[in-house]
């Protein structure tokens, strides 16, 4: 496997950024609909905050297929989580977290 098949930075960067916007935008639906109506929508509570922490990533950082093939790694064999590299896997825990924290602050749990 080749670096030939990874998107341009300017293309993941772009894609990066639509998907924080899309990220922001669910959050702030969600923030309307909970201050309009008292309840919300729980993907744009949990998930918007989420995808925007990983579309941060992706404008940030390199992709994590691209990062282990620049270290000459072998990634044939691997599949799933065990692909993300330690980098990746803070930028999920951190968009897992940001969803948690702004589902419990929209459900009242702090």
């Amino acid at each position: 496997m080749d670096l030939q098949n990874n998107p341009s930075p300017l293309v993941r960067r772009l894609v990066g950024l639509a998907i924080a916007a899309g990220g922001v935008y669910m959050t702030r639906l969600a923030w309307v609909q909970a201050a309009r109506d008292g309840s919300f929508s729980s993907l744009g509570g949990f998930g918007g905050p989420a995808f925007a922490a990983l579309g941060l990533g992706l404008v940030l950082f390199k992709g994590y297929r691209q990062e282990r093939l620049e270290r000459g790694e072998d990634i044939s064999k691997l599949q799933g989580f065990s692909l993300l590299t330690p980098r990746w896997k803070a930028v999920l825990a951190a968009a897992l977290l940001a969803g948690l924290a702004n589902f419990g602050l929209l459900s009242g749990w702090w």
